[in-house]
């Protein structure tokens, strides 16, 4: 009973692995068949942009009638002779994955790419795919990006003096890190693009007055002394933030000499986007320093300080490639209840990593 079922697994298993050889076989003949495909409509492309430029060359008198038939019959000539020798190298690849069929040694895609493929992949690969004929990297029409932000945090509002000497406007009060997707609008053009995604956004709010910390009494918050010699007291939240913005793309399409192919690349040039930002605060907390009997002590207070949960408003960026410059400014106040209103206003450094 055992050798049959040894038989029977045998035979499982090789109708499996003759199957998987079709499949293969199958996958990689179309796979051939769509780059020969490419390859023609590559070279005709091509080939009717030049015929144009002959056609305006006579047009402008710049050739005879003779000249430009001559023009033409090279033109013609050339790129027949490029799909020839494309076509003729496709088909020594399909003779020898016919040959690894009959062999039994042919290995689908699926397999070659697991084994080429490092474990740790390289986060921008996945925004570009290359093309099969002339090997350009295409960039994606839907693509992600790392953003990172670092700026100033100031404060507006505060004239009636209800915060006391008010927060000092912090050189690093401000930071932002996240992903963003980035859709392309038009097919064949950089210029209009919809960013959206979701990030971690930090404030930090600093006394003028050294002394002053963040003290809530009957839902109102207000900066009081501390009554005690304190180094440095400080307020910090954090926003879970949903950022949308229309970006402008000013990046001309690049040129590819050996293939003759104009391309799209985006961030290669001065760029701008307008829109704002949704967030909701999941901490909050005031860090206060001081020293007591020569040691330094670090105290956390961790409370919601009487803050608004929900935050928004709008927000804009420009600069030039990877770097521009960004401004965002709070419009819910970041006290809820207190008589006088607040609002964050940031703006530094903005990197977008595609």
């Amino acid at each position: 009973m055992l050798k049959y079922s040894i038989l029977i697994v045998m035979v499982i298993a090789l109708s499996q692995n003759i199957f998987a050889q079709d499949k293969a076989l199958e996958n990689q003949t179309a796979i051939i068949a769509k780059r020969i495909d490419s390859l023609i409509l590559s070279e005709k492309t091509i080939m009717k942009k030049s015929l144009k430029a002959v056609d305006k060359q006579l047009e402008k008198n710049e050739l005879s009638e003779e000249e430009a038939t001559i023009e033409k019959r090279k033109i013609a000539e050339y790129h027949a002779k490029k799909i020839n020798e494309g076509v003729a190298l496709q088909e020594q690849k399909l003779q020898s994955i016919i040959m690894d069929r009959v062999n039994g040694t042919l290995k689908s895609s699926d397999e070659k790419s697991r084994q080429n493929t490092p474990f740790f992949t390289d986060f921008s690969s996945e925004n570009y795919e290359k093309d099969s004929i002339t090997g350009i990297k295409i960039e994606k029409r839907f693509t992600s990006q790392i953003v990172i932000a670092l700026g100033a945090n100031t404060i507006i509002g505060n004239d009636d003096g209800f915060y006391g000497d008010g927060f000092k406007t912090s050189p690093f009060g401000f930071g932002e890190a996240g992903l963003a997707f980035k859709y392309r609008l038009k097919e064949q053009s950089n210029l209009w693009n919809l960013k959206f995604g979701f990030s971690v956004a930090v404030y930090e709010l600093i006394p003028n007055n050294d002394n002053d910390i963040a003290i809530t009494s009957e839902n109102q918050t207000t900066l009081q002394d501390a009554g005690y010699p304190i180094k440095r007291a400080k307020l910090t939240m954090g926003y879970l933030t949903l950022p949308l913005h229309l970006e402008l793309d000013f990046s001309k399409q690049q040129f590819d000499k050996d293939s003759k192919q104009y391309y799209l690349r985006s961030q290669r040039g001065v760029r701008m986007g307008v829109g704002g930002f949704f967030g909701v605060r999941y901490f909050t907390n005031q860090l206060i320093r001081f020293e007591e009997n020569g040691k330094k002590i670090r105290r956390t207070e961790r409370d919601d300080f009487n803050m608004n949960t929900f935050t928004f408003g709008p927000s804009a960026y420009i600069g030039y490639r990877d770097t521009s410059i960004f401004v965002r400014y709070d419009a819910n106040p970041i006290f809820k209840d207190n008589p006088s209103d607040i609002n964050n206003l940031s703006f530094g450094l903005r990197f977008d990593f595609n």
